[in-house]
């Protein structure tokens, strides 16, 4: 009997459990919730970088006064990550309706996608505290007002009580669908829209009445709002623990492990990271906008610029490094091929046509560069020595280039990545090397 070798140990150990993770429904809904709202993220994150590099910026002010167009970005930024939790909650609750009903686990005649949807969206409001205190602009003291929603909460404040709402809310609302005797048969002609609205009737009304209830007993109970009770037993932990260096670095090696045995490392772990990486994200976008201290230096963006240089684990370095070292035939052509989709970080065909999945002479660089890159960045960036992120730039876009942008035209930052992408093409090239030599009889 052939002995397993380690990658093989550990590829047999880790896959079934990724694979769990990847296809959980609940995590599934979430990830491609977020990913659903990327492209608005991005246009916000645009007007946020035209902002600081033209409406706002004293030295374009000296030649024409366009401090007035500030306004434009605060405009999207309201209608973008001002209300993301809204669009969130609403798709979650859609993306999990769906899965059941692809899956034959309900009927779309007794519950539809959209019906699903909008009851998050509902429980969230529901769930949301019924007064709340706010400054005017004139007054320094707050008043206490009711009808209103903060747009801490509808932003990425809120997104945990959104997630809960419509994950509970779901799974409860199609248990209650499944049930025959909560539905109001209609006659036959009746139109499937309104039928279906009439299936529905009972038990979405029964979930509100639930979630209402537990809702006022547990304010009435504690004193405080589910928000506040939220934010304090899972948002402020779990953000702290993603701001912390110990946090920060299980994340990416869980990341990159996952990548190596060809596992998209970011899909998978996102749905548990992306509330707080985006809750730090917002609070520097805020910030930023009001001309204060940036507060957070973990964010998904800034993670990015020092790590994604042509793909998850620099692979940009090791396509130079290939081309620069290597005397296989194969493996330059691959480089070749490849170098262009890496300039806009699209890494798969060498992920996979190098490979460098569960490609043993490469594990060691692979998870390692990152990790090099962060512990070189994070105490510079705590130090004040470069900037910190305040934009979302788009995936696409190419290395050094995302580092500018996300900290809105930093200099410090940009030469950093500079030279961490030298780095990292030193740190690739005496793996190229041994597997020049050592994969050749697995390949050739």
């Amino acid at each position: 009997m052939k002995k397993l070798s380690i990658t093989e140990k550990i590829s047999k150990w880790l896959m079934p459990f990724a694979s769990k993770m990847a296809n959980q429904r609940h995590l599934v809904a979430i990830r491609d919730s977020f990913v659903d709202i990327s492209p608005i993220i991005i246009a916000n994150s645009l007007f946020i970088l035209l902002n600081a590099l033209v409406f706002s910026n004293e030295t374009v002010n000296e030649f024409i006064d366009l401090s007035s167009l500030s306004d434009l970005a605060l405009m999207v930024n309201n209608g973008t990550l001002g209300i993301m939790t809204i669009f969130v909650t609403f798709l979650i609750g859609y993306r999990l309706a769906s899965h059941y009903i692809s899956n034959g686990k309900i009927e779309r005649k007794n519950l539809s996608e959209l019906h699903a949807g909008i009851l998050s969206l509902a429980l969230a409001m529901v769930m949301f505290p019924l007064f709340n205190e706010v400054t005017p602009v004139d007054s320094p003291e707050p008043i206490e007002v009711t009808g209103v929603y903060l747009q801490s909460l509808t932003s990425s404040g809120g997104l945990f009580v959104g997630i809960i709402a419509a994950l509970l809310g779901t799974e409860l609302l199609v248990k209650l669908s499944n049930k025959d005797k909560l539905h109001i048969k209609m006659p036959e002609g009746v139109p499937p829209a309104v039928a279906g609205s009439f299936n529905a009737l009972i038990p979405e009304c029964l979930t509100i009445a639930i979630f209402a209830i537990v809702t006022f007993a547990v304010v009435k109970g504690t004193g405080q709002s589910i928000p506040d009770i939220i934010q304090l037993i899972i948002s402020a932990p779990l953000q702290t623990a993603m701001e912390s260096p110990f946090g920060l670095f299980v994340v990416q090696s869980f990341t990159q492990i996952l990548w190596f045995f060809g596992l998209h490392g970011q899909n998978i772990v996102s749905s548990v990271t992306s509330p707080p990486m985006l809750t730090a994200i917002q609070q520097n976008v805020d910030a930023f906008n009001a001309g204060e201290a940036i507060p957070n230096i973990v964010t998904n963006p800034w993670i990015g610029m020092y790590t994604l240089f042509g793909g998850t684990g620099a692979i940009l370095p090791l396509l130079i490094a290939i081309i620069w070292v290597s005397k296989r035939k194969d493996y330059k052509n691959i480089a070749k091929i490849g170098l262009l989709p890496s300039l806009f970080n699209v890494s798969e065909p060498i992920m996979f046509g190098l490979p460098v999945v569960m490609n043993p002479y490469l594990a060691i660089p692979f998870i390692g560069v990152s990790l090099v890159n962060l512990t070189i960045a994070y105490p510079l960036t705590v130090l004040g020595l470069v900037g910190r992120s305040v934009v979302i730039p788009p995936w696409v876009l190419p290395p050094i280039i995302t580092t500018w942008v996300t900290t809105a035209g930093d200099i410090p930052a940009t030469i950093l990545s500079i030279l961490l992408f030298i780095l990292d093409i030193f740190l690739y090239m005496p793996f190229v090397l041994a597997a020049n030599r050592g994969m050749s009889e697995n390949i050739e």
